[in-house]
């Protein structure tokens, strides 16, 4: 009775390093999108609603219960006249903001269902570029929503730069824009 135990034993016990031993294969996906960006707080002061572009690289791993996703984003906004701190009337020129970001993205419905919400969250590294004269290098966040369709998908999320340099007030402030973006996720 006692080597059948442990012949069962040692055939579970290889079962189960065979089980942990297989790769485990990441899928990758490849996504393009672009829509509207709009500014939020102090940058709406400055800039008026804009455009965006985005590519997506996104990693999902079978252990690991969210994706993760890789973005290069491009946000262009247009120029508002403003007046600044001395009471000067000033013409506003372009903006823009190039970034690339690190995030996870979460499905809140899992299973194989056509229609996916997801939320999406991370960091990334902004180089942004207001009224043609102030510039800045700077980190930052981004956390938003979306829904994925096949390979359609619709997303919005605010992403906030710490410590933007403006000239409006000699002041430094925070960046906050909102991109809705629609895209196809291959």
């Amino acid at each position: 009775m006692t080597n059948i135990r442990r012949l069962l034993a040692g055939v579970g016990v290889a079962l189960a390093l065979t089980g942990v031993a297989a790769p485990v294969h990441a899928q990758f996906s490849i996504g393009f999108a672009g829509g509207a960006t709009t500014p939020s707080g102090s940058l709406s002061d400055r800039t008026d609603m804009g455009y965006n572009g985005m590519v997506a690289l996104q990693a999902s791993v079978p252990l690991i219960p969210f994706k993760i996703r890789a973005d290069v984003h491009y946000n262009s906004f247009g120029g508002t006249s403003f007046t600044n701190a001395l009471n000067q009337a000033t013409e506003g020129t372009d903006s823009r903001v190039i970034s690339g970001s690190l995030n996870a993205v979460l499905s809140l419905l899992p299973g194989p269902l056509p229609v996916k919400p997801y939320l999406i969250g991370g960091v990334g590294y902004y180089d942004t570029q207001f009224s043609g004269n102030s510039s800045s290098r700077k980190m930052g966040y981004n956390y938003g929503a979306g829904v994925k369709v096949t390979k359609l998908f619709i997303e919005a999320r605010v992403h906030s730069v710490q410590n933007t340099t403006f000239n409006v007030a000699n002041g430094r402030t925070t960046s906050k824009f909102i991109p809705i973006s629609v895209g196809l996720m291959f």
